[in-house]
């Protein structure tokens, strides 16, 4: 992943040099709270993001899960 992430930087850094750095530091970490951030976005159910997550509590998915598309 993390050759992924740098070639998708590559190929992005001279047109859009802000998202060539966040894929720069990119993990599989931040890729599962992302997709849970957008899909929460979209009208996923918050208990469905919850339990993708396996977070314990639907607080902790509403604090973290909605950080990351900021």
């Amino acid at each position: 992943m993390r050759r992924f992430f740098d070639r998708a930087a590559d190929a992005i850094g001279s047109n859009d040099p802000t998202a060539a750095e966040k894929l720069r530091r990119a993990s599989p970490h931040w890729m599962r709270h992302t997709h849970a951030s957008h899909a929460l976005a979209r009208g996923a159910e918050l208990t469905t993001g919850r339990d993708n997550l396996r977070d314990a509590s639907i607080a902790t998915t509403s604090i973290n899960a909605l950080k990351v598309v900021r």
